[in-house]
């Protein structure tokens, strides 16, 4: 916690400057920058602690390249249920990974996906909303990649060689990917293909974020990493859609399977949902306005009858003018049902009908 990566030392740095900028190395690079910035994977207390953070991290690695993973003894059955259940509010996603003790009775633990106590996170101050970290199966190192469903704050330190910078606090949105994250992503994937191990990716991402701010942060290219390095990871990769999940745009994308249909197959719980446009933007194209209508002419038994009622070739014009406008008013009151309706239809759509998903989980929550 008290060390510091720097390229350059604050007494240069002031010379250069002229003037006094700079108190101490630590404000150049110490944990409070390389730490969040993802230089630094890990933060130790002491000499000790660093040690065993290694140590710990070298367990889940093979001991050479050609060595198989190493297993080491679990006390949770992978044949286990889980008792986390994720929720469609924002929740911890580590709970989902690691457990947790059982809100209101801390005597009762809740399992989560991996062995317990099994779960290490890395750069855990940097783009939280992706999560990475290590973790067990049955006892088997694996990597594991996860998604942050509640809003995080990013801040941006002001630099004080620049009298006019401010510290910036920039909230992000839960489950979307942005440069910085982006970036963690790929780079936690070649990280694990090369220490040689299974990659769990929890999909629950609705898409890139693609104002332009980020698009001038290059969040294209970045996301166009997570596929370079997918494409070419050498393990197993499991891209599972969590209960309640949902895999949306340019994120379903991006973690497609046929993208390395070698290595990568994807899962998805009963309760999760997928597709390239949210539900509501698929039903604005395939169910416009002439199509609702349609319909609501073929069901609503209301209009059905006002139609019958207007072929009578026998009406005269004031009567025909007022069913006209029932018959309008009726379409208007009913329209929005129908709407809703398709958004229904399409959000309960199963996209393992259409081969992209392997077959659908039974319930392991």
């Amino acid at each position: 916690d008290s060390s510091h990566i720097i390229l350059t030392g604050a007494a240069a740095l002031n010379k250069v400057l002229g003037r006094n900028v700079y108190s101490s190395n630590a404000q150049l690079g110490g944990v409070q920058i390389m730490h969040n910035n993802g230089v630094s994977h890990l933060t130790v207390r002491d000499d000790f602690s660093g040690v065993m953070a290694m140590l710990k991290w070298l367990s889940y690695v093979p001991k050479s390249r050609a060595s198989p993973l190493p297993i080491l003894p679990s006390s949770d059955s992978v044949h286990r249920t889980i008792d986390f259940t994720p929720t469609k509010a924002p929740y911890d996603p580590r709970s989902m990974l690691a457990g947790r003790a059982k809100p209101g009775d801390p005597s009762v633990w809740e399992s989560g996906f991996f062995d317990r106590d099994s779960f290490s996170e890395t750069l855990q101050p940097w783009a939280q909303t992706v999560i990475c970290g290590r973790a067990r199966l049955g006892g088997v190192a694996v990597g594991v990649i996860a998604v942050e469903t509640r809003s995080v704050e990013l801040i941006e330190p002001a630099d004080p060689a620049n009298p006019e910078s401010e510290a910036k606090t920039v909230s992000q949105a839960g489950q979307v990917w942005y440069p910085d994250s982006a970036f963690k992503t790929a780079q936690a994937i070649r990280d694990f293909d090369r220490e040689r191990l299974p990659l769990f990716i929890f999909a629950n991402w609705r898409g890139f974020s693609g104002g332009m701010r980020d698009m001038f942060d290059e969040v294209l290219k970045y996301g166009a990493l997570i596929v370079d390095a997918l494409r070419c990871y050498h393990q197993p990769c499991f891209v599972y859609i969590p209960p309640k999940g949902e895999l949306r745009g340019g994120a379903w994308v991006v973690l497609d399977p046929t993208i390395n249909s070698d290595a990568m197959e994807m899962y998805a719980d009963n309760d999760a949902r997928g597709g390239v446009l949210e539900p509501e933007g698929i039903v604005s194209i395939k169910y416009r306005a002439g199509d609702i209508l349609k319909a609501v002419h073929r069901l609503d038994p209301v209009c059905t009858n006002l139609l019958a009622d207007l072929e009578n070739k026998d009406l005269s014009g004031d009567d025909r003018d007022a069913l006209k406008k029932k018959l309008s008013e009726r379409e208007q009151a009913v329209q929005p049902m129908y709407q809703q309706v398709g958004v229904v239809w399409r959000l309960h759509s199963r996209r393992h009908n259409h081969g992209t998903v392997c077959f659908p989980l039974p319930p392991l929550y």
